[in-house]
């Protein structure tokens, strides 16, 4: 292991990864404090086998079950995604910087490059591990709520070593293939399809979600079993595993110089309607054109995702669940469905809300619109390019202007895409969704992935740093949706009118469709966001030095 190389990776992403901590274990609180003003009494009537199967340890007050579902759920999937971008960047990302060439011109070989910069992300998935360890252990005794038998840190160990597996995974496929936005997109796709997986599968068969990363995280339920040996085993030996497989293929392969990219920009120039707008200057393509072109990838994966895998698959997966699911609908408690957004197992409709559009579609979008926000204006000047694109006759206005309908463009995108998967995958395995409301609950989450995006470009706009956008926007939206669905849980859905997630949530739009209010706030909040970051930018000294 090089040292050098291993304390500078140290400080890539350990902010992000420190926010995402702070905001979970903010919720951690937040969430014991709201169970506990609610009647929980029907939990303490329950059988010992069914309150371990919603996450309520032997002797422990049924408030604490808030913790099975957030570090289970939310938390860790905010948790984990936060340290795959930490191993994409750590190879593939260097590389697309055209920094790892000068690293590895100095007396670094390329095994103890790699091994650096796997030791520094273990390192820093530790302590955020540890940081969550100590405010779950310290809470509930703090606000005198009983833990019973509860295996806090075995939770959380599980969860560090699914952040670990995940991350290397990222790690070593960048490695392998020198590609940020392959190692990102496999890596999110193996853990999104992880989490539907291991609590859809076993509805259909038993142990059919045994083979699964996520159910080797959660599957033996450690906050009431305890540390389950093999699943600790199969999580850290799999990234040993994939870490040598990444390691080999690097040392061989050369380093990539340029992304050539794909030919999308030349498709869409092919559509008479976007011909003109995406027309090639005397000297190279539009603005929108490049801007639309940075993040095709991202938008691929998101599109197949969300489209083909969720918005076509999931009425299949319904269809063959059949009767099971909904004998298991009948003694679910609401206030476990309210934990993420709301819905139903009972209708196609309350399943698709609750399995893709109550939390991975908002998710999928927001990080779209993030990206593309981000990488337009913080992102160019983190690679020193803005103030050569200013220096061109392109006025900061239409800069400006230009990402924030390129963020938009790619969210309606997305969102278009998600509505003509569903409504596809609805029709075809014969289940039942109006077509109104999905028309509804699409528009309202296309509205929700322009609220953050515009988010996204206030901050980028104001600070020039693209990790105090993204991060800024992933702790807000972290809390605003804990905070929005503890308060619904809670009964008082009232309250979280500050929320973009009410809005966005309230109804649920897929099952009840949706009512004026709710588009005309997640709009209007757009346009305030939209509006306020212009004035920023355009005042802003343009920052010249990477970081």
């Amino acid at each position: 292991m090089n040292v050098p190389v291993y304390r500078r990776a140290l400080g890539v992403g350990w902010k992000g990864l420190l926010i995402t901590a702070g905001s979970v274990a903010l919720m951690l609180v937040l969430g014991l404090a709201v169970y506990g003003s609610f009647d929980l009494s029907i939990y303490d009537r329950l059988p010992e086998a069914l309150r371990a199967l919603v996450g309520i340890p032997t002797h422990a007050d049924p408030a604490l079950m808030a913790y099975n579902e957030m570090l289970a759920a939310i938390g860790a999937l905010a948790f984990v995604g936060v340290a795959i971008a930490i191993g994409a960047q750590a190879v593939a990302g260097e590389e697309a910087d055209r920094t790892l060439a000068l690293t590895l011109a100095t007396p670094v070989t390329r095994v103890s490059y790699v091994l650096s910069r796997a030791a520094a992300l273990v390192t820093l998935l530790i302590g955020g591990g540890l940081l969550l360890w100590a405010i779950a252990e310290a809470a509930p005794r703090i606000m005198g709520i009983e833990v019973g038998q509860a295996h806090l840190f075995a939770l959380v160990l599980h969860l560090t070593c699914a952040a670990i597996f995940h991350g290397i995974l990222a790690l070593s496929i960048g490695a392998a293939t020198g590609r940020k936005g392959v190692a990102a997109g496999v890596a999110s796709g193996v853990m999104v399809l992880g989490w539907l997986g291991s609590s859809l599968l076993p509805m259909w068969r038993e142990g059919s979600a045994e083979w699964l990363p996520w159910n080797w995280f959660n599957g033996s339920q450690p906050l009431v079993n305890g540390v389950s040996v093999k699943d600790i085993a199969l999580l850290l030996g799999g990234a040993l595993v994939l870490l040598i497989l990444g390691t080999t293929v690097f040392r061989s392969r050369e380093l990539r110089l340029l992304d050539p990219g794909s030919n999308l920009v030349s498709r869409l120039r092919e559509m008479p309607a976007l011909a003109k707008i995406l027309a090639p200057t005397g000297k190279g393509s539009s603005l929108l054109g490049l801007r639309l072109a940075a993040q095709q990838v991202l938008v691929g994966y998101v599109v197949f995702i969300l489209a083909v895998v969720m918005g076509f698959g999931m009425p299949f997966m319904y269809r063959a669940m059949g009767s099971t699911i909904g004998d298991f609908s009948a003694s679910f408690p609401q206030t476990m469905l309210d934990m993420f957004g709301g819905g139903s197992l009972a209708t196609t409709a309350g399943f698709m809300h609750l399995e893709v559009f109550g939390m991975v579609a908002p998710a999928a979008v927001i990080v779209v619109g993030a990206v593309a926000a981000s990488s337009g204006i913080a992102g160019e000047e983190r690679f020193r390019r803005m103030s050569l694109l200013l220096a061109q006759p392109i006025s900061r206005a239409r800069t400006y202007w230009t990402v924030a309908a390129a963020m938009a463009l790619y969210v309606v995108f997305v969102s278009v895409a998600l509505f003509l998967g569903t409504w596809a995958g609805t029709v075809v395995s014969g289940q039942s969704i109006q077509l109104n409301h999905l028309f509804h609950a699409v528009l309202l989450l296309a509205l929700l992935g322009c609220f953050f995006g515009a988010l996204t470009l206030l901050v980028a706009a104001a600070t020039g740093r693209s990790s105090s956008a993204v991060w800024t926007t992933t702790a807000i939206a972290v809390a605003t949706y804990f905070g929005y669905t503890l308060l619904l849980a809670a009964g008082h859905e009232g309250a979280a009118w500050w929320s973009p997630f009410r809005p966005y949530l309230y109804g649920p739009p897929l099952m009840e469709g949706m009512e004026w209010w709710q588009s005309v706030w997640l709009a209007l909040g757009t346009v305030v966001l939209v509006v306020a970051g212009w004035p920023l930018f355009a005042r802003r000294d343009i920052r010249i030095s990477a970081g």
